[in-house]
């Protein structure tokens, strides 16, 4: 590999490449984000089959998650992000041929494996060891703000590869292919340029040379602030999956057609992931704690979560609707780049930040198993906007459950605190 001799640049090399790969990883799995309609006319799916579809993608993340924080905390995380970049790089070459439903629901499976069960965990263990306590927001946030710049530059481009093509499908074939050789490539430059952590001059921890035990992942389980953690970000994140359905509804209710659509989707899943990421990762740090920041950030979501259902559904309010998506999306990206930056808060070791992003995962990202098969049957059985609006509430009262929980979380914590200074 490329070594640099400065280690601090080392850090930064290591880190930048982290989210080039992260930014582009998760694009195979989640396309109906920006092409649900190209993905409807090119599976011959309904609304609840590509659910199932993406259900697949779900039940298997949550199989994985904590296997993947074993994984992480015992094996090299640059040889596992290797493997996920190639791995996910040889799948989505099988997902370009676009072959039937059921062909479709185990490449998403497949997915789950080649971008949760041996990259998930890798790429957050990587960030957590970058930095010490007090630099976990600034971390976490470069690494979100990175992976959601190198998602809008790179998405744009797919994008322009969608509308270079007259038909959809072609369109959507041509995006696949894109993204399966860009993952190739960045399977090359990790080769290259990253390296473990505990390899890396001026790391925060030393590698004290010791193994995963079970014993360890027994003492995470253990912790009832984790697992409430979990909670807060399932209510998030379940926000963050129907936030998707935005896009779609613009289509259906507003007349936008798929070529703007498909630009509108990669700026509501990444440019908001950007700047979401920035905000996070400036405010957490300021107010030195990342619990105090989501507070914030689902009273944001709350108050902008119901505003879809007093927008008039005509051409003209186009424009109102994207607002309020921007302001939504900031919010709630914003709340996400922050998910495992409170690791740290937690008071989790940083030799089982691997395992303890894996607890989180599982917990926060279950909502992955029915999100997306919920919604196309909310909105396949409500015809017109109905369904959507059905939606927009359901985000609503998530935001509102995930404030009233970081409000607990954040009691809790400052109780262990405080127990802890009092020990002698």
């Amino acid at each position: 590999m490329i070594k640099m001799k400065n280690g601090k640049l080392q850090k930064w090399i290591v880190l930048i490449m982290v989210a080039l790969i992260g930014g582009m990883i998760s694009k195979l799995p989640y396309l109906k984000d920006s092409y649900y309609s190209a993905l409807l006319e090119a599976s011959g799916a309904t609304n609840t089959q590509l659910g199932l579809i993406l259900t697949a993608y779900g039940i298997m993340n949550t199989i994985v998650y904590i296997p993947g924080g074993f994984l992480a905390d015992k094996f090299s995380p640059k040889k596992l992000i290797v493997i996920s970049c190639f791995g996910t790089a040889i799948i989505g070459f099988w997902y370009a041929t676009l072959p039937g439903f059921g062909s479709l629901v185990i490449i998403h499976a497949l997915f789950g494996i080649t971008t949760i069960f041996t990259f998930w965990a890798s790429m957050v263990k990587i960030t957590n060891n970058l930095g010490k306590y007090d630099e976990q927001g600034k971390m976490f946030g470069l690494l979100e703000s990175g992976r959601g710049l190198v998602s809008t530059v790179f998405g744009f481009a797919a994008a322009a590869v969608f509308t270079h093509y007259v038909d959809d499908i072609l369109g959507l074939r041509g995006v696949i292919i894109f993204w399966s050789v860009l993952l190739a490539l960045d399977g090359i430059l990790a080769i290259l340029f990253i390296e473990d952590p505990e390899k890396i001059e001026g790391n925060a921890i030393a590698d004290d040379g010791t193994k995963m035990r079970w014993e360890d992942m027994k003492a995470v389980i253990k912790i009832p602030r984790v697992w409430l953690a979990g909670i807060v970000i399932a209510c998030n994140y379940t926000a963050n999956l129907m936030f998707g359905y935005v896009v779609p509804y613009l289509a259906d209710g507003y007349g936008v057609d798929s070529s703007t659509v498909a630009f509108i989707g990669v700026f509501r899943a990444n440019v908001l992931m950007f700047l979401g990421s920035i905000v996070a990762g400036v405010f957490a740090d300021k107010l030195k704690s990342v619990i105090k920041f989501w507070t914030y950030g689902f009273i944001g979501m709350s108050a902008v979560a119901f505003l879809y259902l007093l927008i008039p559904t005509n051409r003209s309010m186009t424009w109102i609707v994207i607002v309020n998506l921007m302001l939504q999306g900031t919010f709630i990206l914003a709340v996400k780049a922050m998910y495992f930056a409170v690791i740290d808060e937690l008071n989790i070791n940083k030799r089982l930040a691997g395992t303890a992003s894996g607890l989180l995962s599982i917990v926060g990202y279950a909502p992955e198993m029915f999100a997306f098969t919920l919604a196309g049957s909310l909105i396949d059985n409500n015809p017109g906007v109905l369904g959507y609006h059905k939606i927009f509430i359901l985000i609503g009262v998530f935001s509102i459950l995930g404030l009233i929980l970081a409000f607990v979380l954040k009691k809790v914590n400052s109780q262990y605190n405080v127990e802890i200074q009092r020990q002698p």
